[in-house]
């Protein structure tokens, strides 16, 4: 038999900053969760199936990629809205126009929720690799501004309006605003990052969102520390 070597010359770089996205969950389907924030305020999400999610009676497709152990990263497709579902620790996070904390009925009570705005990132710079030569740097300036650019223009670092939240157990849900220069492998008129970070296994899911053809591209991936 004659022996031949393979090479693997794909390198994957066709899917993009979506090369190394976790697979979809489809964990979610066919349950009801409701929400409770401090203030009262109230949510309820039923999960219809793979596709279809009623947010209090309203309808809307989304996309589901976990985020770390029984913590999912929900995107609805009609708007740029986010959910962030912990079921280890009780609590989601809704991303709207800001960042709303809500405790999961049943797993925590609404006076009780862990999650919430932090500095503790701040000094921090982390390269996120995406796929193929495709990665963002994150640099945390402040509670409230991060500089990031995007692979392969690492140069072109810009101070972007980022809210940082903490999950709990090293997680850590980062929303920024985000304006990519022309060129670069993201949706075109990128406007919005929103990200759960891992920084125990120096892993991140998140999505960058165009508001300009409601565009998005889920993804994950590892990071590299600064001088490391």
């Amino acid at each position: 038999m004659r022996s031949e070597s393979v090479t693997l010359a794909n390198t994957g770089e066709q899917h993009g900053i979506g090369q190394y996205r976790f697979p979809r969950s489809y964990f979610l389907t066919g349950k009801s969760y409701g929400l409770t924030a401090a203030d009262g305020a109230r949510i309820r999400l039923e999960f219809l199936d793979r596709e279809r999610v009623r947010i209090d009676g309203e309808l809307s497709f989304f996309d589901c990629v976990p985020a770390a152990e029984d913590v999912y990263f929900v995107s609805l497709l009609v708007a740029a809205r986010f959910i962030v579902l912990d079921l280890k620790r009780g609590h989601a996070v809704v991303v709207d126009d800001t960042l709303a904390f809500f405790a999961i009925d049943g797993l925590r009570d609404a006076g009780d929720i862990a999650a919430g705005l932090t500095d503790e990132m701040t000094g921090t710079s982390v390269r996120w690799h995406l796929g193929a030569e495709r990665y963002l740097d994150q640099q945390y300036v402040s509670d409230k501004e991060s500089r990031l650019a995007w692979s392969p223009r690492p140069d072109k670092a810009r101070s972007c309006r980022t809210a940082f939240a903490a999950l709990g157990d090293g997680l850590f849900l980062i929303e920024a605003d985000n304006h990519a220069v022309p060129g670069l492998d993201v949706p075109q008129g990128l406007a919005r990052l929103v990200m759960v970070q891992d920084f125990h296994r120096v892993l991140v899911t998140g999505c960058a969102y165009s508001s300009v053809f409601n565009d998005r591209i889920l993804f994950s991936g590892y990071g590299e520390f600064a001088g490391r």
